[in-house]
């Protein structure tokens, strides 16, 4: 049995794919960085990411994720957000419940910027893996309705 290695490339080319998945979505938008590595962030319009520092669903693999055998998907809300402690401290308050019910998943709020994580194994091949991901980022999509109603809470206050 021969054994392949996964390199960077092939989590760049994935990513590259995962990305696009996501922008065909209806009503969500993906960005990477520029030159697209293996990152990626997933948002709806009004969470504010447009620079990369706003709400978003956040997922990659750099060489530490290779090494550790392990990639996080991750809900943030940073600081390009003009009500980031309020929102964080609100959505951690209301969400909690339901993240510490999904197996795998560390609630991190309300301090910083990482609401909750969960870190999934890299797989045989990058597509195993990106698939892996996307599922993670489907399960955090759920939250969209809490997010956006959290969103209006924060900012009509």
């Amino acid at each position: 049995k021969t054994e392949t290695t996964v390199t960077m490339e092939n989590y760049k080319d994935a990513f590259r794919e995962l990305a696009s998945r996501f922008r065909n979505m209806d009503g969500w938008e993906a960005r990477q960085e520029s030159p697209p590595s293996a990152y990626l962030h997933i948002s709806k319009p009004g969470w504010l990411d447009q620079n990369l520092n706003g709400i978003h669903l956040e997922t990659y693999v750099m060489a530490g994720q290779l090494q550790r055998g392990h990639a996080p998907v991750c809900l943030h809300c940073e600081c390009g957000f003009p009500k980031q402690r309020e929102f964080m401290k609100l959505f951690t308050e209301r969400a909690r419940i339901i993240i510490e019910k999904w197996p795998g998943y560390r609630v991190l709020g309300p301090e910083g910027c990482s609401v909750c994580e969960i870190w999934v194994p890299l797989g045989s091949s990058a597509e195993e893996t990106t698939e892996a991901l996307a599922n993670e980022i489907v399960r955090l999509q759920e939250l969209t309705p809490l997010i956006d109603q959290t969103i209006v809470d924060v900012m009509s206050s």
